[in-house]
This record gives C-alpha cells, sequence and structure tokens, in this order.
C-alpha cells in the first residue's frame, strides 16, 4: 500500500446492498461489513484523526433499514447512511491512537446484525497551525485598543480544532472559542501608566473576560495560539513590539481635514487644556482603523466627549477596499457612542449630492439635501454663518468658500445656524448648516453637528474659539 494521508476511504465495489423487497424465505439477522475491511498503516503512514467511512449490509430474507455505529460498542447511534465523516479524539498528551469502529445493520424486521463488523482505525493527530494576520491588526501603536486577527486551520480537519490561547507579556493564557478570527484588547485603567489587566472583546458589546500582563505606556507582545481536541498545541505566533498609549483626557479628537488639522488643533488648545488626538488622514488615511467597529468603538467609549470633523475627502480601507469619508467610515461607532449616553460635536461637509444610502443621514440628523447645493458659495459677511441659538456666535468669512453643505434637518433638532449662500447662483433650497440634539427628558445637548469648514470662518478667529468654547465646556457640561 502507497503511503497517503487521505482523510476518508470509500468501497471500490458495493455488492448486494439489499435483497429487493419481496417475499421472505425466512427471518434471518443481517450481516454487516466495513469497507474496507482491515487498514494496516503505522508509524508516519497513520491517518489523520478526521477520517471517513464507508460501510454496507446483506440481508437474505429481507432489506437493510438501517444501521447502528459505536466508538465503545456500548453506546449506539442510528443513521440510515451508508458513510459519514468522524473526528477521532486521541488522549491528551499522546500523539497516536488504535480507535476501534463497530457497526452493525438492521433489517426490515428489526433485527440486529449480532455480529458487528469491527475496524481499527490507526490515526496519529497533527497540531494545529495559526497565524496572525499582521495587515489587519493593530500595529505599532494604539491609543487604549488594539484589534488582533489570526487565521488557523488543523491538517486533521476543521472539526478537530477546538480554539485559541492568547497572552500579553508574562501574563497567563487565556482561552478564546473557535469561532473567533479577531479580539480587541483595552486596558482595565485606561488612565494607568506602567502594568494593569486587559479586558478582551469580541465585539465592541461583547467582553469575553479580563487578562494581566498589559504594559500601558510601553511595548507589548502579544502571543497566539491554537490547539485541538487532542490538546496539541500549534507553535506560537507572536505581534511585538505593540505601544499602548493611554488616555490623558476626557476628550477624544479625530483629525479627518488634511489641510486644516493644525488649524483645529491649534484653536482647541486655546479653549481646551489637554486632549487626545488621532490623525486619521495621514498617509492617505492609511493609519484609520481596517475595522472601525469594534477598535475605534472600544476607544472612543473610553471617553466622555467626542470631537471628529471631516473634509470632503475621501479615504481607501484596507478592509472593504472602498473608499469613503472619515465620517461616513466612523458613523456607525459615533452612533454608537452617542447612543452610550455620550457627547459628540461634529463639524464635516461634504460633496453634494451624497448617496441616498450614506449611513450619514440618520448620523447627522439630515432629512434632505438639495441637489443644486453642489460647489455653493458662501458670501463674505461677518454673519455668514447666523447664530439660531444663544450661546452660538454669528460666525464670518472674507472670501467665498465652498465648504459648506447645507440640509434640511429632521423635525427632531434643533437648528443653530444657518447659511448665507452667493445669491446669484438662483439656489432656493434649505439653509441649516448647524443643528443640536437635546435629551427630552432633561435638556442636556449630546450631538452638534455644524456643516461647514472653521477654517473658512476667517473674519474673526476668536468667534471660532468661542464656539469651541461654548460646545465643548458649556454644552457639554452635565
Amino acid at each position: 500500500m502507497k503511503k497517503t494521508h487521505f482523510l476518508f476511504f470509500t468501497a471500490l465495489v458495493f455488492v448486494a446492498l439489499s435483497c429487493k423487497k419481496g417475499e421472505k424465505i425466512g427471518n434471518g439477522a443481517p450481516e454487516t461489513i466495513i469497507t474496507p475491511k482491515a487498514i494496516n498503516l503505522s508509524g508516519e503512514q497513520r491517518l489523520k484523526s478526521t477520517v471517513r467511512l464507508s460501510w454496507f449490509g446483506l440481508d437474505s430474507d429481507g432489506y437493510i433499514e438501517g444501521y447502528e455505529y459505536s466508538k465503545d460498542e456500548k453506546n449506539w447511534n442510528y443513521t440510515t447512511n451508508t458513510d459519514s465523516t468522524f473526528v477521532f479524539i486521541i488522549e491528551a498528551g499522546q500523539d497516536t491512537a488504535d480507535i476501534n469502529f463497530w457497526v452493525r445493520a438492521i433489517d426490515n424486521d428489526g433485527n440486529t446484525d449480532p455480529t458487528p463488523a469491527k475496524l481499527t482505525v490507526p490515526i496519529k493527530n497533527t497540531p494545529p497551525n495559526i497565524t496572525l494576520n499582521k495587515t489587519l491588526s493593530t500595529s505599532d501603536t494604539a491609543l487604549l485598543v488594539a484589534t488582533v486577527f489570526w487565521e488557523a486551520d488543523d491538517p486533521d480537519g476543521a472539526d478537530n480544532l477546538k480554539g485559541y490561547e492568547i497572552k500579553i507579556n508574562d501574563g497567563a493564557w487565556f482561552d478564546l472559542p473557535k469561532n473567533l478570527d479577531n479580539i480587541s484588547i483595552t486596558p482595565s485603567n485606561p488612565e494607568a501608566n506602567g502594568a494593569t489587566g486587559a479586558n478582551i472583546y469580541s465585539t465592541s458589546d461583547k467582553k469575553l473576560g479580563e487578562i494581566g500582563g498589559l504594559i500601558m505606556e510601553d511595548t507589548n507582545s502579544i502571543f497566539i495560539r491554537s490547539y485541538d481536541l487532542s490538546l496539541s498545541y500549534s507553535e506560537l505566533d507572536t505581534l511585538s513590539g505593540l505601544y499602548f498609549k493611554g488616555k490623558k483626557s476626557d476628550l477624544l479628537v479625530i483629525g479627518g481635514d488634511r489641510d486644516r488639522n493644525n488649524f483645529y488643533k491649534g484653536r482647541l488648545a486655546n479653549v481646551y487644556t489637554q486632549f487626545d488626538y488621532i490623525d486619521y488622514t495621514a498617509n492617505d488615511g492609511a493609519s484609520q482603523p481596517t475595522f472601525w467597529n469594534p477598535t475605534f468603538t472600544l476607544m472612543a467609549l473610553q471617553y466622555d466627549k467626542l470631537f471628529i470633523y471631516s473634509d470632503k475627502t475621501t479615504y481607501p480601507n484596507d478592509n472593504t477596499k472602498k473608499e469613503s469619508l472619515i465620517l461616513e467610515a466612523a458613523a456607525e461607532s459615533v452612533q454608537e457612542f452617542i447612543d452610550q449616553g455620550k457627547k459628540a460635536f461634529i463639524i464635516g461637509y461634504f460633496e453634494n449630492p451624497l448617496d441616498s444610502n450614506s449611513n450619514l443621514f440618520p448620523l447627522l440628523n439630515i432629512a434632505r439635501i438639495d441637489n443644486s447645493s453642489k460647489a455653493l458659495l458662501l458670501e463674505p459677511f461677518p454673519n455668514t454663518l447666523t447664530s439660531k441659538e444663544a450661546g452660538y456666535p454669528d460666525l464670518g468669512t472674507i472670501s467665498f468658500p465652498s465648504t459648506a453643505s447645507p440640509f434640511e434637518k429632521t423635525s427632531d433638532v434643533i437648528e443653530i445656524y444657518a447659511g448665507r449662500f452667493d445669491g446669484t447662483s438662483g439656489y432656493n433650497g434649505p439653509t441649516t448648516v448647524g443643528i443640536k440634539k437635546q435629551n427630552e427628558a432633561n435638556g442636556n445637548t449630546y450631538q452638534v453637528y455644524i456643516a461647514a469648514s472653521m477654517a473658512d470662518m476667517n473674519a474673526d478667529y476668536s468667534k471660532v474659539d468661542s464656539l469651541f468654547n461654548h460646545v465643548l465646556n458649556v454644552e457639554f457640561d452635565w
């Protein structure tokens, strides 16, 4: 017999599977045959632990109704099939075993073969494999959250793979279920500087447990391995040099306007002494999360306030292979952030017409956008953006910027700004460019959205500072 590691056997020929239904000449018991009748393999030639076996029955005075098979000749399982795939478990700590397997036929009179067919299956367990996907996994630096992706398989078959274990640095191993291919890690104490525990999440709202070993404000190594039903472990794979940054403020700022990031950071610094900042436009968007949810969602939820701003530039995503606005990529996460009782300040404009299926409509409380607003120019007035609510200063421009996206708001929000647009364009659509959303029960403002670039409100930048101060330190002071 040639050396082989095939996973299954089938009979070359099935003959006399059963007699035709008809007049019976007696009431004898059926006979059962397993194909092949013997497996003469040893050493490295043994089968993998996932094996396909075949059988058939003969009955001289009737026909075969079904079969029962057993792995211990005590507990029997009924089937009408004449073949099946079995995963044989080798005792933990062993890599080879001789597994006994029995099959007995049952005829149409309920008679069972009194001498079941027996086959000894020589098997050898092969350790599973696992490889970290370092393209999708967080690398280099993580602000509060790292998401780790992997790919795993078992040469003995997918059913033989039991699960995974992960650990951080010198911490203990943590068991992960077989159905996962990624997890997210957050610090138990987001403000820690040094050793702390870590939370393990499978999704942004499903925490699997906690482990130790994480070191904040330092580099970390994450180890992963897979194991099979015989508790045979794969070789380790490692994600090393992962720097975990901690939380320094209650405000997270997301930069999404490549040419104006420094402007926003500078204006914010005038009214908010400290904030945590990430530029997701860097390297043509390469620094944005591969999967915004759960990575960005879990990170944002560590904060009380979020300020995210974006222009109309689109960026590619390594996961979806599509290009989208930073705001569109973040929309689902920002909505969950708001739904969890947090406060979001959003600035963003886009190239009209916005796709009717865009997730920005529900997030930004937009009921309708007039298609004729494409490339609409704001007029240079001290009150180009006219305040509709106390506390919100008029904002002006000295140029004709096309960096505003007027819209018709939904009925459940309050207008805070209307734009004054170039009268020569003949535009007669909605002029709302700013709204706020409040809690109906207590009147607390938890969302502010302005659809215009603040960098172009250059008539008096101190008014922009006043706006930022009012939103972040007054409206969101609850």
